[in-house]
């Protein structure tokens, strides 16, 4: 007889708003940093495994009803999260919030395997996708956040994620998660993990029209993106697995680095992202024709390389778009990774001084490229997601499902060690043991 296939039973679908009153109808109008993102509906999805060894009515009947009113409570101080994405009066676009609106919010009780969902090894991304809350699509008022509670009975709760981009950027994301999950571990009092967010979007002055440059580069990539060939790839093709760097690999990484860049009479930061990205950027390089390039796209925080620097609890999108070029021949010869660091090291340089005021080829340069981008980042070790506890202790895993093109990764500080980092990536199943093939020969000969 066949086994029986896992399923996944919706139990309640709800909405949950701020407290009636609490907060006064409000528009908050897009910045050039929001408006980037018209051009991406796709959602950033993040799923946060817990282990929770109680049956699925304990969590119903204790669990939830702290769950819903603490995010109630925190949405008071997130408002915009709840509103919807509009054009306003004015022929421009703004995130609007009157009394009454509210988030999605799906309970579910799934019964497949909640340890082999939330291990390190490679799981099919439509497994995963079960866990996901679907965030509508509407082109008058466009959603900007659905939550999920997958409960496993006597095993485990995943929290899903699905937050529009254009509402905010990572940092601002976690900001709400964590403030969430402070105050349900508190009982509904709001934490004092972070500051109450900021949605002053005069904090980011405008003098050179950049929203109207970025509005008009964002339908050039709609265009691009209509009239290229579809080429989907099924889902059930495609697994999510995680690779780890322990601090001691990422020494060693440093290490070879600065040996050879004296050797070379370079000089740059060699920092921990620079080497992981460097390391991963190589590894997926390594199928390209040689005679091609490779391209290295990763997110750039640009709070304090604004002019005043934004205030720490400024809520919204502020990042701008770095591209690392090499010679794939360059970066898989036998000094492959070094290079790869050097190119990558010198690129945060020149995000240091003046970085925002090249912001006009911004979008216009990545177009050019986009079909040949090799690897694009997501996510940031400062993030800090295994921080993120709802009263049921640190996340099991925290994973990025929507890193679902050709190189995209998402990067984390590790869950076991201070100092590592993992690494979250999308990937063909039959190109999972290549990747992999590079990946730990790399590091055997690294302990050499």
């Amino acid at each position: 007889m066949a086994s029986k296939s896992p399923a996944l039973r919706v139990l309640e679908n709800s909405r949950v708003s701020p407290p009636p009153g609490s907060v006064a109808p409000a528009s908050v109008p897009l910045s050039f940093f929001d408006v980037i993102w018209l051009i991406h509906y796709q959602p950033v999805e993040r799923l946060f495994f817990y282990d929770f060894p109680h049956p699925t009515a304990h969590f119903m009947d204790s669990g939830l009803p702290n769950l819903k009113s603490s995010l109630s409570l925190t949405l008071q101080h997130f408002f915009p999260l709840a509103g919807n994405l509009r054009r306003s009066p004015d022929d421009r676009y703004e995130i609007s919030y009157v009394d009454g609106d509210s988030i999605p919010f799906t309970v579910a009780e799934h019964d497949g395997d909640f340890h082999d969902l939330s291990d390190a090894h490679a799981c099919d991304v439509s497994k995963l996708l079960q866990l996901v809350p679907q965030l509508p699509k509407s082109y008058d008022a466009q959603p900007l956040l659905a939550l999920q509670a997958t409960v496993f009975p006597n095993h485990g709760i995943v929290i899903g994620v699905s937050v529009h981009h254009i509402a905010c950027d990572g940092s601002s994301s976690m900001h709400f998660m964590k403030s969430w999950a402070s105050a349900c571990k508190s009982g509904g009092s709001m934490p004092a993990v972070a500051p109450r967010p900021l949605f002053d979007r005069t904090l980011i002055s405008d003098p050179r029209g950049l929203y109207s440059v970025f509005l008009d580069d964002a339908k050039s990539f709609q265009a691009l993106q209509n009239d290229a060939p579809s080429g989907e790839i099924p889902l059930t093709d495609m697994v999510h697995v995680t690779f780890s760097l322990k601090q001691d690999h990422i020494q060693r990484l440093k290490r070879l680095v600065l040996a050879k860049a004296t050797e070379r009479e370079t000089s740059f930061h060699c920092s921990t992202i620079v080497v992981v990205f460097a390391y991963v950027w190589v590894c997926l390089v390594r199928g390209v024709a040689s005679d091609r390039k490779a391209y290295l796209l990763f997110p750039v925080d640009c709070r304090q390389r604004l002019q005043p620097p934004l205030p720490a609890e400024y809520f919204g999108n502020c990042v701008g778009p770095s591209l690392v070029e090499a010679a794939v021949e360059d970066i898989i010869g036998e000094e492959g990774f070094v290079a790869a660091a050097e190119a990558i090291g010198k690129a945060i340089e020149g995000t240091k001084d003046g970085f925002v005021d090249d912001a006009e080829r911004w979008l216009r340069g990545l177009l050019p490229v986009m079909p040949e981008l090799c690897m694009t980042v997501a996510g940031s070790p400062k993030f800090r997601v295994y921080e993120t506890d709802f009263g049921w202790g640190g996340p099991k895993k925290v994973l990025v499902t929507s890193i679902l093109g050709p190189g995209a990764i998402s990067v984390a500080e590790s869950k076991d060690e201070q100092g590592g980092i993992e690494i979250g990536m999308v990937l063909l199943k039959h190109v999972v043991d290549e990747f992999s093939t590079h990946f730990w020969n790399g590091l055997k000969l690294l302990a050499k």
